[in-house]
């Protein structure tokens, strides 16, 4: 590329086989902190892709860090599955006298979070950076 051109801008396309749930979900944990994990999602948590969710982020409780954060801004659908997960985590995080904290922007988690009532009582942030920085 000459100087002065644009960098190139990726745009994400139909995977090959997007019935498959690690081409419809994508899951990265990490431990940005001593004090916090983090669980980011991007794609769809439904049916098909939910007991991959259930997985990483139950196996993410293992650490020691007072707080977990699900990062569910990216998420483009989430359905009643993938709520019970996060309620079943927040559950086993509680009994240990640790946190689950939801980055929550995307339409369709606000929604369900908003139509769930007492099921949706979560401690939410609308941004990744708000979510962690006040984890110590």
């Amino acid at each position: 590329m000459s100087a002065g051109l644009a960098t190139p801008t990726y745009v994400l396309t139909a995977a090959r086989n997007a019935d498959h749930p690690a081409e419809r979900l994508k899951i990265s944990v990490t431990a940005p902190s001593d004090h916090v994990t983090l669980c980011a999602l991007a794609g769809e948590v439904d049916y098909y892709t939910v007991e991959v969710f259930r997985r990483r982020l139950i196996g993410s409780l293992g650490t020691a860090a007072p707080l977990v954060v699900v990062d569910l801004s990216k998420v483009t659908f989430f359905g009643v599955a993938g709520l019970y997960v996060l309620v079943d985590a927040r559950s086993m995080l509680t009994q240990t006298g640790r946190r689950l904290r939801l980055v929550t922007g995307a339409w369709c988690v606000d929604r369900l979070l908003q139509l769930a009532e007492d099921l949706g009582r979560f401690e939410t942030r609308t941004s990744l950076a708000d979510a962690v920085l006040d984890a110590a």
